[in-house]
């Protein structure tokens, strides 16, 4: 079974290339903590897949979620033991090809799985200034923390899971530990499948400063606070389903950031 690049490469749209998808699972699973809470087997891939794109109020996803947990189920067939078994076979051009050949998976069925993984389920690398609106004490903030060489929203959740990591990384820094707690819930927040700096701003607005705080939440009174936060700064937060896809998939992703208190 060869491998058709050309057809590879418009597959992987808006990816630069194949190398550029590689890239990312590596940055990605650069960090201890990704390794060890995104490596789920094919059936609980499958079984994630299915309550994360099944649950959609306006079924989007159902010729979607169909193809993907066919494909799944057809790499566990093949011997796929988990996501970083199938990292490990396709991590180059060259073995993504002998992976294509040993295993009988269609080339282009594995891009399709790893595009949702890197959209959909593996943390993604951003920088921590792409999380905040403007905000002079915050921003100060992640320029000192940039200093200390913690850039991204994956440097900083790798340093601030647990409490006592977070008070390490206030006294270290000189931070206050309320600012070290609301930046690694942001980058917390940025886990949530296409969350931009407005969606997280939003639901920090609104009063919900974690993805505990959003899963764990009254749905009637989220709504409400959050229509509210949107007359607060003129505008109609009513239009799409911006809390309601942000709400949901909260009580869906691996819970990372552990609760507690942060300061002596």
């Amino acid at each position: 079974m060869t491998v058709n690049w050309d057809a590879v490469q418009k597959a992987l749209i808006p990816l630069k290339d194949y190398e550029d998808l590689c890239r990312r699972l590596n940055v990605s699973y650069g960090y201890p903590f990704v390794t060890n809470t995104f490596n789920f087997s094919m059936p609980q891939l499958v079984d994630y897949t299915q309550k994360l794109l099944g649950g959609d109020s306006r079924n989007r996803y159902t010729e979607y979620l169909s193809k993907l947990t066919s494909i799944i189920t057809e790499l566990h067939q093949a011997g796929v033991k988990n996501i970083l078994y199938l990292k490990v076979r396709t991590e180059t051009r060259q073995k993504l090809e002998s992976f294509t050949y040993q295993s009988g998976v269609e080339v282009l069925s594995t891009i399709m799985v790893w595009k949702y993984l890197i959209y959909w389920f593996i943390p993604g690398e951003k920088y921590l200034s792409g999380l905040v609106r403007a905000d002079p004490d915050t921003s100060e903030a992640i320029k000192l923390l940039s200093g200390l060489g913690i850039r991204t929203n994956l440097q900083l959740l790798q340093q601030g899971i647990t409490p006592s990591r977070r008070r390490s990384l206030a006294e270290s820094s000189g931070l206050p530990g309320e600012i070290i707690t609301e930046l690694v819930n942001r980058a917390d927040l940025s886990r949530l499948p296409w969350a931009s700096k407005a969606t997280i701003s939003n639901i920090v607005g609104a009063g919900y400063g974690s993805l505990a705080q959003l899963a764990n939440a009254n749905p009637d009174k989220l709504y409400e606070d959050f229509f509210a936060y949107g007359k607060s700064i003129g505008k109609n937060l009513k239009l799409g389903n911006e809390i309601e896809n942000s709400y949901r998939i909260a009580k869906i992703v691996p819970a990372l950031v552990e609760e507690g208190q942060d300061l002596p």
